[in-house]
């Protein structure tokens, strides 16, 4: 009898690790099989509202989604204290069940994460996914070592737009991609004259921000106004950027330029490029924390 007690003993520490390794599990261990399956549901679900939330860009959406991340961790947290509790009111003679295998914790902890990893595959393909942005051809939108999230369905159910950051694949390399802006869509008229853009045959209004320095290179940093889109831009007048002749942008196809104008534009890179290679629109910055939030 003194074995079985101590074989089926409720150690509280070891119930809440496990429920900080998966919630639920915890329970499980205490033989509350379907609280703990509560648990893991709870978990479950509020990732996928979560990363649901921020699939659809709105202007409340940022808020709501890390409001659903913290829901997520107060669950991770609640489980962990909830079973150390019910490890503490388990008697000392604990009958043990037939899942109080360690296999089965196995095998729970295996089907859980297995799930949200196929979730979380299937969300990075398909909906969302995090970059860290090394250079900065975007500056001063976005600045080298900044965090963003694509949103990967963006142009679903919608058609690119003029002052759109968007997500390309390097056109020499399917694993390395480009973020861009959107100058010109469909059927309008683009060119760059003495180092100013012109959409539609209108060169596109500058306000001055104020001076800027990247790379060590010194300039200014301007809002651009392009037809209801505005955003910040940055001029070297030492490096502008070269003339490139008026063309009417194709059926299909984008005009994308970066937020830094200084230097050449490369052409394989800058220019029109087909819609079917957009993998996503930039929304959101994550970090760092001063400045998460909304893009623009």
């Amino acid at each position: 009898m003194n074995q079985t007690h101590s074989i089926g003993l409720r150690r509280p520490w070891i119930a809440a690790i496990l429920s900080l390794i998966m919630p639920g599990l915890g329970q499980v261990y205490n033989g509350m099989l379907a609280r703990g399956l509560i648990f893991m549901f709870l978990c479950g679900i509020s990732s996928v509202v979560g990363l649901l939330i921020l699939s659809h860009p709105t202007a409340s959406s940022w808020t709501l989604g890390c409001a659903a991340g913290l829901a997520q961790v107060a669950i991770w947290i609640a489980g962990a204290i909830d079973s150390y509790r019910c490890a503490l009111r388990c008697k000392a003679d604990y009958e043990l069940k037939d899942y109080n295998r360690w296999y089965v914790y196995v095998l729970l902890l295996v089907m859980g994460t297995g799930s949200l990893l196929s979730y979380a595959l299937n969300v990075r393909n398909q909906l969302i996914q995090p970059f860290r942005i090394p250079g900065a051809h975007m500056y001063p939108t976005i600045s080298p070592r900044d965090r963003l999230i694509a949103i990967k369905n963006a142009y679903r159910d919608a058609d690119p737009q003029r002052g759109d950051i968007v997500l390309l694949a390097d056109p020499e390399n399917r694993h390395w991609f480009w973020i861009k802006r959107i100058i010109a869509i469909p059927g309008d008229t683009v060119a760059v004259k003495e180092g100013n853009v012109y959409v539609n045959g209108v060169q596109l209004s500058l306000q001055l921000v104020g001076p800027g320095v990247v790379s060590g290179t010194t300039g200014q940093i301007f809002y651009e106004s392009n037809n209801g889109a505005k955003y910040r831009i940055f001029i070297s007048r030492d490096h502008p950027v070269p003339d490139f002749p008026e063309i009417t942008v194709p059926k299909n196809e984008c005009f994308v330029m970066r937020d830094n104008r200084n230097g050449a534009l490369e052409s394989q890179y800058d220019g029109p490029i087909p819609i079917v290679g957009i993998f996503g629109k930039f929304v959101y910055r994550y970090w760092p924390i001063a400045s998460a939030g909304r893009i623009d």
